[in-house]
This record gives structure tokens, sequence and C-alpha cells, in this order.
């Protein structure tokens, strides 16, 4: 189904962009973009620091034994490979899933369920770690008296919907609610014959449930990582922002990089989240008083490092993907 949904999605965030781009002036866009200079380069190499962070955050959604050996590097690699494939793939943020549980099982020997597990429980507590991220975020939002109170009122709206369908779903997890429904259609649906997928979907359960209740403090490392991830894409908006000629104050910056992240969330069904995060910064950037050529070149610029990074997980699998075929090849 996602074969035919992708492109409609697509469709859509190409006349979210094409909209975006006629509300505001190019030639100020172009210009601010000349403003940067080799301060590109330093926006890019921030991104690590970002993609590190999520390693940690990830290396901590194993359980221990199956950690053991895991070094953040490798994870670091296997991510960045993964997340390249999410974003080149026709399946959306899940295409690049089964390459990193692949990776995981052939360096590591861990189980495509073991990998899938931890992928799972990985990605919950980024969006966890986010939700407290967004917090601080709508609070200075709400302590800046120049943004009009409608927009307030949206974005907290907008943070409380995110949040619940993140609390349910982690508690979907923890309750083991998937496997008594696996096992509640068996009992409406017989078969004659085993249904493996229901079998390899309980155990999957099983494994992210035992995860939440014996491994709390992992649980919690994890999240503490994906929040200083999620800082350091402050960071990379203040290089931003600095390397274009407009410096901006901590509190502002927050807000800005908090309210992106509730559009990139609520836009992720759409490829690249492409016209999506092009009109919520534009949007962003004039509540907030400021340019609005200011927030398309922001979104450009992070347009430009998304592609060098995807280029380099790519670059990565390739090499890797050499390195065995010649190991395999020698007598």
């Amino acid at each position: 189904m996602m074969r035919f949904l992708k492109p409609l999605f697509l469709i859509l965030g190409l006349a979210l962009f094409i909209w975006a781009v006629r509300k505001v002036d190019l030639s100020q866009v172009g210009d601010l973009m000349l403003e940067m200079g080799p301060g590109l380069l330093a926006v890019i190499l921030a991104y690590g620091l970002v993609a590190w962070f999520d390693a940690l955050s990830w290396k901590y959604s194993f359980k221990p034994e199956e950690a053991e050996g895991i070094h953040p590097f490798a994870l670091w690699r296997i991510r960045t490979i993964g997340e390249a494939f999410n974003i080149i793939t026709p399946l959306g943020t899940m295409g690049g899933e089964p390459v990193k549980a692949h990776l995981l099982k052939e360096q590591f020997g861990l189980t495509y369920k073991q990998g899938a597990a931890s992928q799972v429980v990985a990605r919950t507590t980024l969006t966890v770690s986010l939700i407290l991220f967004m917090i601080p975020g709508i609070v200075y939002l709400f302590m800046d008296t120049s943004i009009s109170e409608s927009f307030k009122i949206s974005s907290l709206t907008g943070l409380i919907t995110f949040s619940v369908l993140i609390f349910l779903f982690l508690l979907f997890q923890i309750t083991g609610t998937l496997s008594r429904i696996a096992h509640g259609f068996n009992r409406l649906f017989p078969a004659p014959t085993p249904r493996p997928s229901l079998e390899h979907l309980v155990a999957l359960c099983g494994m992210m449930s035992s995860y939440y209740r014996q491994h709390r403090g992992l649980f919690l490392k994890s999240i503490v990582f994906g929040f200083l991830g999620w800082g350091a894409g402050v960071f990379e908006l203040y290089l931003t922002l600095y390397f274009l000629g407009v410096p901006v104050g901590f509190k502002e910056l927050w807000i800005i990089e908090a309210l992106l992240q509730l559009v990139r969330a609520g836009s992720f069904f759409i490829p690249f989240s492409l016209g999506a995060q092009e009109g919520g910064l534009i949007l962003i950037f004039t509540s907030m008083g400021m340019a609005g050529p200011l927030g398309l070149a922001v979104s450009f610029v992070r347009r430009i490092r998304e592609l060098v990074w995807i280029g380099l997980g790519l670059l990565l699998g390739w090499v890797r993907d050499s390195g065995v075929h010649t190991e395999k090849e020698r007598p």
C-alpha cells in the first residue's frame, strides 16, 4: 500500500513546497544562502553530534546481553546507512530498518527479532525524549508576549496530541497488548496450520515488554541521550543562523527547533517532510516576528545537510558491501 500512498504524499509535499516558495522572495533567500560560505560545512559537520547521541541512545535500547561487544561507533555507522535507506526507499521511514537489522545480525550475531525489538524501543525512546525536548520550547513560546495566542494554542494542541499518541504507543508495548490481540485473532479465526508471522510478532512483543519491565535504567539512559541529540539540533540551528548573519537568543532557538520537530513529526507520512518543513519554518519565523525568507533559507540549509548525510550513508554501505565481497572472494 505504501508504494501507492507514497507518490500521493509526495505530490502533497511538492504542492506545499511550491506554496512555501511562492510565499517569499527567493532573491532574499539566495542572498542569505550566499552569506553562509564555509559555514555550511560547519553545519553539516555539526549534525554528526546529533547522529552520535542518537547512536548512544540506540545502544541503551538493547538488553545488556545483546549490547555486549557493540561499540557506539558501529551503531553510528549502521544508523547512518539505515537512515539513508529510510529516505531513498519507497517504504518511508521503515525502509532502512530491515537494513539495520541485517547489519546487526551480520556484524554482531543478533537475531532479526533482537534487532527489530531494539529499533522499535529506540524509536520509542527517541520520541519520548522529543516530547521532553518540546516542553521547554512550548513554555518559552508562551513566555513570549510578541507571539499571537492562536499560534501558541495551535502549538500546544499539537504537542498534546503527539504526546498522547506516543504515550499510548509506549503503553501498548509495555503491556504486551499486541500479543493479546494476536492470541485473540488466533482464537477467533483458528488456522489448520501454524501462523509463523503471528508467532514472530508475539515473540517480538514479549522481547520489548520484558525490556521495559526489567531494564528501566537502560530505558532512562536511552531517553537522556535522545534528549541530548535533540539538544544538539539546537546547536546546529544556532550555527545555521549565525552563518546566515542573523544570530538569535537561546530561547528563540529552542522554540524554533521544538516547533520544527513538531512539524516534522506531524508530517511523517510525507517523504522527507517535503513542503511541510519549508512551510512550517516560514510560518514559525513570521509568527516570531522574523523574516519569512530566513525560515526558507534555514530549511534549504537543512536539505543540503540531509542530502550530504544520505550520501555518506550510501557511501558507508557501499564501502562495507565492497569489503564483504572482497573478503568472500579471497581463497
